[in-house]
């Protein structure tokens, strides 16, 4: 594993490198080996190439409008079935929100609508620069199905690769899957293209959103290992993902990647120095929020995680600090590298009298 990490660092770090000069966005790529007979959590560090790049000229509610002359066509950056296959999103740059996506529901000459998903434009203000970015959808993560393995069946079952997806939404801990996809090879039922479970035998799912902050799980139900490669742009701004507890007195998973193709440490990570992450006095790690980390380089179905690290807060054992639920009361896992590019985790936030939501902000380290 430590071996295929490293080859994969070196890959995009050299892509880096020779495009810093001549763009502004560069491309790399990152890939990852998805064992057979065994889950693989997968996400994409990198994202799509943009299509628009620019700065706010004003700010009214959710409604956005860019200082540059455009010609935007009414709704180009709206989904439209089997005419406009890309849903878009918006992505600051720089102010007060960089990191920060929201999806287009509209979009004129000049100006895009935005979903702000309980958030508010607070803060966004004219100068603030911003990207109009296609997001990654099922057709465009696996082009050519790369590292997929498709069935003729159209129930999806037998030796076949599934993603599996757990709404964000969903209460709680230990969440299974909401959505469970596979690709269709035959000619029947509208012809070959992603399906997913209880969704309609005809109903192509193609364009269903991975979301930036989504990780996937691949299931490699009966077949061989395959790598899996996505490349895109590096994001060149800091990443900013919302994380909390969905109900009162409830404790709550975030399943969450990572959108950079870096590795982090923990403190690189800056999850509890951002106030998203709750720390603990107790040295047992009970009372805090939990970080869990899962190994893919053993096969298996169902992962539990491999790794627990919570952030202890006292003055004992060596004082404040990662540890890691039995790595040792008075061993610091500050410098331990826990986030890797292209995988996934929870964040499991300890129960709140009322839902609150956090914003975790994670600096670039290049």
């Amino acid at each position: 594993m430590k071996k295929l990490f490293l080859s994969t660092l070196a890959q995009i770090t050299l892509a880096f490198s020779c495009l810093a000069q001549v763009s502004t966005q560069p491309v790399g790529f990152n890939t990852v080996t998805a064992l057979g007979n065994s889950d693989t959590r997968l996400s994409a560090p990198l994202h799509r190439t943009p299509v628009f790049s620019g700065t706010v000229q004003s700010v009214t509610g959710n409604v956005i409008v860019v200082q540059e002359a455009t010609a935007w066509s009414v709704n180009q950056f709206v989904y439209s079935a089997g005419v406009q296959t890309d849903t878009y999103y918006v992505s600051f740059t720089s102010g007060s929100k960089p990191g920060m996506f929201y999806t287009v529901t509209a979009n004129d000459a000049t100006s895009v609508t935005l979903d702000l998903n309980g958030d508010a434009s607070d803060g966004v203000v004219k100068g603030d620069s911003l990207m109009i970015i296609p997001y990654w959808t099922l057709a465009t993560l696996f082009p050519g199905q790369a590292g997929i393995t498709g069935t003729t069946n159209i129930f999806g079952t037998g030796a076949v690769t599934q993603i599996l997806l757990t709404d964000g939404t969903a209460v709680g801990k230990n969440l299974a899957a909401t959505h469970t996809y596979y690709y269709f090879t035959g000619s029947s039922n509208g012809g070959p293209g992603w399906r997913r479970v209880g969704g309609g035998f005809s109903n192509i799912k193609n364009d269903d959103v991975i979301l930036p902050d989504m990780p996937l799980i691949v299931r490699q139900n009966n077949v061989p290992t395959s790598q899996i490669t996505v490349t895109g742009n590096v994001p060149m701004a800091e990443r900013r993902h919302l994380i909390g507890t969905l109900a009162a007195n409830t404790v709550q998973d975030n399943i969450i990647a990572v959108d950079l193709p870096v590795p982090l440490t923990l403190t690189q990570s800056n999850l509890y120095e951002s106030g998203a992450f709750a720390g603990t006095a107790n040295i047992f790690g009970t009372g805090g929020d939990q970080l869990l980390v899962f190994d893919d380089s053993v096969a298996s179905y169902n992962k539990s995680a491999s790794s627990t690290y919570y952030y202890f807060t006292g003055s004992t054992n060596g004082g404040p600090g990662w540890r890691k639920v039995g790595g040792g009361f008075s061993t610091i896992q500050n410098a331990t590298v826990a986030l890797q590019p292209g995988s996934g985790y929870i964040i499991r936030k300890q129960a709140t009298a009322s839902p609150a939501t956090m914003v975790w902000n994670i600096p670039l380290t290049y």
